[in-house]
């Protein structure tokens, strides 16, 4: 009877005094809105990353001249592996086709940017992805229409290209492309193949590429440029020591000796999940910080309200006590109000919270979702900051002495 009778007492509160009420809410409803909008686009985006990294793959890993996280993660190491390390050469992916026994596929792999044209039509700053023939093994890439790259085109390095979903669309409009001649650079191609609609990756199409021959590849751009070995894992319980045996095959490759750093780079896509993960730690860790002083002022403002509430209702507190109220019957009355203000904050703020980030949601490419812990530990929270704050109003209006407050006006 007294929690609904605390509840009733402090929904009156609200009515009454509307300004002062939203004044009292508003640092407990910023606070949880903050920490709630973040939570959720942070864990949309965590399983957003994992969905597409399982996509490409876990039992895959890149061996490459340097690893670019290392640029976001260690810019040191970085510059030193891009002085020191050794361009990787096709040679070097022949070699080790044989030398990882836990491997069902290794592949070369280099990516450039260039112009596509077909009659009148063309598209900019379209990814022109050399491969060897392995790579629809190794890589995503159903087909639409036709064929994929034979090893027979690699060898011979032949002008053939398999195009994504976007260009199809684009310079074909839709129209049956296979046989058909676009030009990637200066260079003249016969399109044999067209991959599935690929979606999108943060708003970024991911079908503007062509797979050509990595031969033709490094003839049209450089025989001296630097490939990535692409290497599957024949399973996924197997892929440490696929990873283990190309390290060792790659030492002895370069003649490495048992102290000497290693002269290449190998990342696998949990070091894309371990980075992501660094990243949303930080923003998270610094917004509950910054929630976490909205929340502190919220409680403070609650706590002045609450003194407030009391001194109005000194002649009420004292009536009470007169009729054989107790202290702890007093308590229980203000600490009540206390929290119901709290949690009426705290769940408009979850609502707005929420109501943001699908607002962002849908003018981004950021995906969102519902976490039920985060809407949990947001009542939680502010419950505790109801308690907490509520208690040093609701001791004072218990010590109050009866015959004071009954002729205080």
């Amino acid at each position: 009877m007294l929690l609904f009778q605390g509840i009733r007492i402090a929904l009156t509160a609200l009515k009454e005094n509307k300004l002062r009420t939203f004044l009292t809410l508003l640092g407990n409803i910023v606070g949880t809105m903050s920490v709630i909008a973040v939570v959720s686009l942070i864990g949309g985006i965590d399983d957003y990353v994992r969905e597409e990294v399982a996509q490409e793959g876990s039992n895959v890993f890149t061996i490459s001249r340097i690893n670019v996280f290392e640029a976001i993660t260690d810019l040191d190491t970085f510059l030193k592996a891009l002085a020191r390390n050794k361009v990787i050469r096709l040679k070097d992916v022949a070699y080790l086709k044989d030398k990882i026994p836990s491997a069902s596929d290794v592949g070369a792999a280099a990516n450039r940017r260039d112009r596509l044209s077909h009659g009148e039509n063309w598209a900019e700053g379209i990814r022109i992805s050399g491969r060897s023939e392995e790579y629809p093994m190794i890589e995503n890439a159903p087909l639409h229409l036709g064929r994929q790259i034979s090893r027979l085109e690699v060898q011979r390095s032949s002008t053939v290209t398999v195009i994504g979903w976007d260009l199809y669309q684009k310079l074909f409009s839709g129209n049956d492309p296979i046989g058909k001649k676009i030009k990637i650079g200066r260079k003249h191609f016969t399109v044999i193949g067209v991959v599935q609609d690929q979606g999108t990756v943060f708003g970024e199409s991911r079908n503007r590429f062509a797979y050509i021959p990595i031969s033709t590849f490094l003839k049209m751009y450089g025989a001296r440029t630097s490939l990535d070995i692409k290497v599957k894992a024949a399973d996924i319980r197997l892929l440490q020591q696929a990873i283990d045996e190309a390290t060792m095959a790659m030492r002895i490759r370069h003649r490495l000796r048992p102290l000497e750093e290693n002269d290449f780079s190998i990342s696998t896509s949990q070091q894309l999940i371990s980075l992501w993960e660094r990243i949303s730690n930080s923003i998270f860790n610094a917004l509950i910080f910054i929630a976490s002083i909205a929340l502190v002022v919220g409680g403070i403002v609650l706590m002045n309200v609450m003194l407030v509430s009391v001194t109005e209702r000194t002649r009420e507190i004292g009536l009470r006590k007169a009729l054989g109220a107790r202290k702890s019957n007093i308590v229980w009355q203000f600490i009540v109000e206390s929290i119901t203000l709290s949690l009426i904050g705290g769940g408009i703020g979850i609502l707005l919270g929420f109501t943001i980030a699908a607002i962002i949601s849908l003018v981004s490419p950021l995906p969102y979702l519902i976490p039920l812990w985060a809407i949990i530990a947001g009542l939680i929270v502010t419950f505790l900051i109801g308690l907490i704050f509520g208690t040093y109003p609701a001791n004072r209006a218990a010590r109050l002495d009866p015959v004071v407050a009954l002729h205080h006006e």
